[in-house]
């Protein structure tokens, strides 16, 4: 299947596109120039700016944690809000890439792919910062709306996986959207490497490659650990996220078409 997208080319970030065009189980499509997801913004040029102006988002769901946001701002763009909705606490970031030594030590003990995989099982349970993020959706839910992280990966995965799942978009859609970020796998080194944010000396190259790439058993981690704890997306969103029949009417209502 070739699924629908739409990626935005900026000269100072990437993985930028537009989530509009998924069709769901039920035949709705997903609107176009609504859900946004990207990695690293801080490079912006002018010109990426002006083109991001012409989208119209009004908010930014910033996932990183306060050590990346400090480092690598988000710019302050006109008309649009920021909201700090970390998917991951400072304390549960294991260390910045590139600059804590430890960090590079539990690369160095761990196999290829196996600090990703508990991950993104462990994201499942991260209640507030998945409500955080549905809190900003659903406050303008008619108005476009970005989230990111620094890959626009894992943690930007996850929240693309759960808004797709909610709104009824199979899991073979949402598995190739993940994937897509291995078409940006140039740029996000580029990027990571301008930054200074992937010095890892000594380690071995499939762990940094299964570091860097987005890998099918990643986001199926995720899927199937929520599967496992509550069997539908419907029951994870409305006994673990709070979400009611009306919140999830509203997001449909207002997302798909």
């Amino acid at each position: 299947m070739t699924i629908i997208l739409r990626e935005i080319k900026l000269e100072g970030s990437f993985n930028f596109r537009d989530l509009g065009g998924y069709i769901t189980e039920n035949g709705s499509r997903l609107k176009r120039g609504m859900l946004y997801r990207s990695g690293n913004l801080s490079r912006l040029t002018e010109s990426d700016l002006h083109i991001v102006s012409q989208l119209g988002i009004n908010r930014i769901c910033d996932l990183r944690g306060l050590d990346e946001i400090e480092k690598f701002p988000d710019p302050v763009l006109d008309g649009v809000t920021w909201h700090h909705t970390p998917i991951l606490s400072d304390e549960q970031m294991l260390g910045q890439v590139g600059e804590h030594r430890e960090f590079a030590d539990l690369l160095r003990n761990t196999k290829p792919g196996e600090l990703l995989i508990n991950l993104n099982q462990h994201m499942v349970g991260f209640k507030q910062a998945f409500q955080k993020v549905f809190e900003v959706l659903l406050a303008e839910p008619k108005k476009p709306l970005l989230f990111h992280c620094m890959a626009g990966k894992d943690r930007t995965g996850a929240v693309a996986a759960l808004i797709l799942s909610i709104l009824g978009v199979p899991r073979e859609t949402i598995l190739e959207d993940y994937l897509y970020t291995n078409e940006t796998l140039e740029q996000l080194s580029a990027n990571f490497q301008e930054i200074g944010y992937n010095n890892l000396p000594n380690i071995e190259q499939d762990v940094l490659d299964a570091l860097f790439e987005a890998r099918a058993e990643y986001i199926h981690t995720f899927l199937d650990e929520l599967l496992a704890k509550y069997e539908s997306i419907e029951r994870y969103a409305k006994e673990f996220l709070g979400l009611s029949d009306e919140d999830i009417r509203v997001l449909k209502d207002s997302l798909l078409e």
